[in-house]
């Protein structure tokens, strides 16, 4: 196939692809994206720069045969618009100053996106950051505003491999670092939002600092390749790993605290918790993987194979056939700490994904259920951003005031559009609920393939977000 988007052979496409990737330095970073993002044929339009690093930028350019200019100077056509906003929140000490920036970025993304070619992109690269006690979701943030303009295709993450040392502090911080690579295209979806919801990332930001220091901290990213799964794991459509829930268990919980998944599976949270010496508690809408669930665990604290593997655990566990939507205070002990991966919308529904036929030829499921009643058939995103809201706040009523939760998910592609599921889910839940930092699970161990190759620019999801949140002293559902 003729690559008509960019001077890139296939071998050097499919890497850019991947949605994740180690930060070296900033030449590296900005010469893969003048590369990707700028046209097969030597073109009279500029790639265009917003940044303090402009020198790097133009010297890169030149070296490609590509027109630059800043962007305070830009007045023709663009192929590419390049903002690199890291450096600006080093400055910054009050939202007043944020606010202006913003503003400015997205005067500039209005002002010249009839300069920008059709189909052609605009990058932004910006932090998400911890000060002190807050968390600001700057990227999710400048992300949504700017894609009331031009449309939200994808992100990329740039992870670190250097992070802090620290292991006193009282409130949740990651070890590693890392920054958000934000692109937006022009096409026909401009300016169409999945979501209305109001934006406000801001309100509910300041951690509650526990009575405890943290034994360990967690970092801000992570290469996790589960286990295979046994025979009865794989039955599941979209089980995860209980190596992943110790992680945050570890992190977030002491031994005898209660532990608890309100769409269960195959039993992986409860399983993990077990493990680590909590207790495990949950409910699950579909009977046949509630006993699945069950007997995992029962297995785990009663071997049938005593002789060889029984020894005298103390902790419990209760898994329920029932809807999260409808458990009560008088279903379970009081919890200190959910961890949870809902349904990815109704995704697993969707004909012709490659993982689907696989399934199909083994006999698997393909879906979670066929039960109207299960949030993965929900056909309206809306509805079910909603439905998740819900269920989340009545389980935080059950919970320990300053006790937390980690919801693993990710940002969902559907016929060409993208739909920022982790952003949207947080935003609602910051309605109730205190926002941490996040933490992404990154996957190493998938095949490339070659979305979109000679055309445009389509990531392959690599990165699972775990979201984390606080239950504030004061809940009230």
């Amino acid at each position: 196939m003729k690559n008509r988007f960019n001077r890139l052979t296939s071998k050097e496409w499919l890497p850019f692809q991947k949605s994740w990737f180690k930060y070296s330095t900033d030449e590296a970073l900005y010469r893969e994206n003048i590369r990707f993002f700028c046209k097969a044929e030597v073109s009279g339009e500029d790639a265009v720069y917003f940044g303090k690093h402009y020198d790097l930028f133009k010297k890169i350019a030149d070296e490609c045969s590509i027109k630059s200019t800043n962007i305070q100077k830009f007045n023709g056509e663009s192929q590419f618009i390049f903002f690199d906003l890291r450096d600006y929140f080093n400055e910054l000490t009050t939202s007043t100053e944020y606010d202006s920036l913003k503003n400015e970025v997205v005067s500039y993304v209005k002002n010249n996106l009839e300069k920008l070619l059709d189909r052609r992109f605009v990058c932004i690269l910006i932090p998400n950051l911890q000060i002190k006690k807050k968390y600001f979701a700057y990227a999710w943030d400048l992300a949504k505003e700017v894609s009331k303009y031009i449309s939200l295709k994808d992100e990329k993450i740039a992870c670190f491999t250097d992070g802090q040392e620290k292991k006193s502090e009282k409130f949740f911080q990651p070890s590693l670092g890392y920054f958000y690579c934000l692109y937006f295209r022009k096409d026909e979806q401009s300016g169409i939002l999945h979501s209305n919801e109001e934006i406000d990332f801001f309100t509910m930001n300041q951690q509650i600092e526990k009575k405890t220091k943290f034994s360990q901290l967690i970092p801000g990213w992570f290469v996790l390749k589960p286990q295979p799964r046994k025979k009865d794991e794989i039955l599941h459509p979209a089980k995860y790993p209980e190596d992943l829930v110790e992680m945050f268990v570890s992190v977030f919980t002491v031994e005898n605290d209660n532990v608890f998944d309100p769409m269960s599976g195959t039993g992986s949270s409860q399983l993990g918790a077990l493990r680590l010496k909590r207790n495990g508690f949950g409910t699950e809408l579909s009977e046949f993987f509630a006993g699945i669930a069950n007997g995992r665990c029962k297995e785990y604290l009663e071997p049938s194979q005593r002789v060889l593997f029984y020894e005298e655990k103390n902790q419990t566990f209760k898994i329920i056939n029932k809807d999260a939507r409808l458990i009560n205070s008088s279903d379970f002990p009081v919890l200190d700490y959910m961890v949870t991966s809902p349904p990815y919308w109704d995704m697993l529904n969707a004909k012709g994904a490659e993982n689907q036929a696989k399934r199909v030829q083994k006999g698997l499921k393909t879906n979670y259920s066929d039960d109207a009643d299960d949030m993965g058939n929900i056909e309206s995103y809306i509805e079910f951003l909603m439905t998740l809201k819900d269920v989340y706040f009545k389980i935080a009523s059950l919970m320990k005031p300053g006790s937390y939760m980690t919801i693993v998910v990710k940002n969902i592609k559907k016929k060409g559009s993208n739909y920022p599921f982790a952003w949207d889910l947080s935003n609602l839940l910051q309605q109730k609920l205190i926002l941490l930092p996040e933490v992404f699970w990154c996957q190493d161990d998938i095949s490339i393939a070659p979305y979109g190759y000679g055309n445009t620019w389509v990531s392959n999801t690599f990165h699972q977000y775990c979201l984390n949140f606080q239950v504030p002293e004061n809940f009230k559902n």
